[in-house]
């Protein structure tokens, strides 16, 4: 992976298996259209499943993370009631209920846990 881009892991906690496939399809349409710098790929927990799969992987230079807290915000304003968690090689955050102001807080939260 080229210097200054990061893997992190998007699931979907306490959503049913739909529910997670919906989620996920409708969150990386919805953050390629903010920012084509985000690689976003759709995975199956696992590969014997028949679903598309209800978690993201993600591939984000250093300057995506300001898109991506905004996206996820405002997919979560969206989508009431979805916790997102977040998860790199450092650490993870459960994102959810969040609103415009809380992208600062996201943002720093996502530079922490590199």
């Amino acid at each position: 992976m080229p210097s200054g881009q990061e893997t992190m892991i998007l699931s979907f906690t306490g959503a049913t298996v739909d529910e997670g496939n919906r989620y996920a399809r409708d969150l990386k349409d919805f953050l390629v259209e903010i920012d084509s710098s985000i690689r976003v790929e759709q995975r199956r927990e696992r590969a014997d499943a028949q679903d598309f799969g209800a978690t993201l992987a993600l591939v984000l230079g250093t300057t995506a993370a300001t898109a991506l807290a905004r996206g996820i915000a405002a997919w979560l304003q969206r989508n009431s009631g979805a916790r997102i968690t977040v998860k790199n090689a450092s650490g993870e955050l459960v994102a959810e209920g969040l609103d415009s102001k809380d992208v600062a807080r996201v943002v720093q939260a996502l530079s922490d846990t590199r």
